[in-house]
């Protein structure tokens, strides 16, 4: 079977998708290869993983004025009959969509095409990319019941989020061992995702000296906005790599967006968390449904809107220093965990329509 996956936009629509790979390359009788956006980290990240990439131009689907609507239009017309000819010349037998504005042009040229399109939604309500690709998709899988909305439900199938494999492999060495932590010492982990959450990384820094009284701060600040500041009980990264499994083991709290990759992997390692979700003036709201989806649960303590540093700080200590709050935000959170999401995907990518 050959599989060309598509998506892009951020690594939380490439590494779903690498999950799935690994899933089917360990089952056999396989190959594939990616058509991706122009960006060096998605890039960098598929091929790490064995799989051919072809860039394509890419543009973004925008709900306000813009100058760029028109320039993306044509970049959108000549990534359709880029992909197109990828696709004519590669014959594969399914294509799959994990979202983002790259996707769409592969999925409707892959339909031209009569190749089998199969898309997954991560959050919980499907995005507009989503939402375009379901008309030339067999199968559309989403994380939960209930977070279809307006889906065709006869090509529905809920899968669950896939996590990658390697975040499940336990190294010799603890982390806070590797680091030179006391083991004593609570561990903040602070997640300003792969560009960077300007408003956490403040946020963070802001209270630098209070919070690093307190716990030992891991700063994943983004590449965007990456600041290398010293300070004791302290240590900022642009990126983790092969460190986020440990992180989310032997962390005692975890500061996170509200991202559905991001979600999916605190549930599935039962992390305590505090959510601060993008607001609707930076996005279409799907960070805001998955927070309210751990809200009503009980699963995560969430802030919104616009934080201020003091109620951050006291949200951050409160938590910190009351064991029995964050038990019962880790137990309840670890309930909504789906650790087969990417076995279920591979299943349906190989059943034939």
């Amino acid at each position: 079977m050959l599989v060309c996956y598509t998506g892009g936009g951020t690594l939380g629509h490439i590494y779903p998708a690498l999950a799935v790979h690994q899933v089917l390359k360990n089952q056999g009788a396989y190959q594939c290869f990616w058509i991706g956006r122009k960006n060096e980290a998605e890039k960098k990240a598929v091929e790490s993983a064995g799989i051919r990439f072809y860039p394509i131009q890419s543009g973004k689907f925008r709900r306000y004025s813009s100058y760029k609507n028109f320039t993306d239009l044509f970049n959108l017309l000549v990534a359709f009959f880029q992909a197109l000819a990828i696709l004519n010349r590669e014959k594969p037998d399914v294509l799959f969509s994990k979202g983002g504005f790259v996707s769409v042009p592969p999925v409707f040229a892959a339909r031209l095409l009569n190749i089998r399109v199969v898309t997954h939604e991560s959050d919980a309500s499907p995005g507009l990319a989503t939402r375009l690709n379901a008309f030339c998709a067999t199968r559309i899988c989403i994380p939960f019941a209930g977070s279809e909305a307006s889906l065709p439900t006869h090509k529905i199938v809920v899968t669950g989020n896939p996590l990658r494999s390697e975040l499940f492999e336990i190294p010799e060495k603890s982390l806070k061992e590797r680091l030179g932590i006391e083991p004593s010492i609570p561990l903040l982990f602070v997640m300003g995702g792969s560009q960077g959450a300007m408003q956490i990384n403040e946020l963070v820094r802001t209270n630098l000296d209070a919070l690093c009284s307190k716990a030992f701060v891991y700063h994943q600040c983004g590449s965007a906005d990456y600041v290398n500041i010293e300070h004791e009980n302290y240590l900022a990264f642009a990126m983790v790599g092969n460190e986020m499994g440990s992180l989310y083991r032997e962390s005692t709290l975890v500061v996170s967006r509200g991202g559905a990759g991001s979600l999916g992997e605190l549930s599935a390692f039962g992390c305590a968390s505090i959510i601060i979700p993008l607001s609707l003036e930076t996005s279409r709201g799907d960070q805001i449904l998955n927070a309210r989806h751990l809200e009503d649960a009980g699963a995560a303590r969430i802030l919104w809107g616009s934080v201020t540093p003091e109620i951050f700080l006291q949200e951050v200590l409160d938590l910190l220093e009351n064991q029995d709050k964050r038990s019962i935000l880790a137990e309840t959170m670890k309930t909504l965990a789906v650790t087969d999401a990417a076995e279920k995907i591979a299943t349906v990518l190989r059943k034939e329509e």
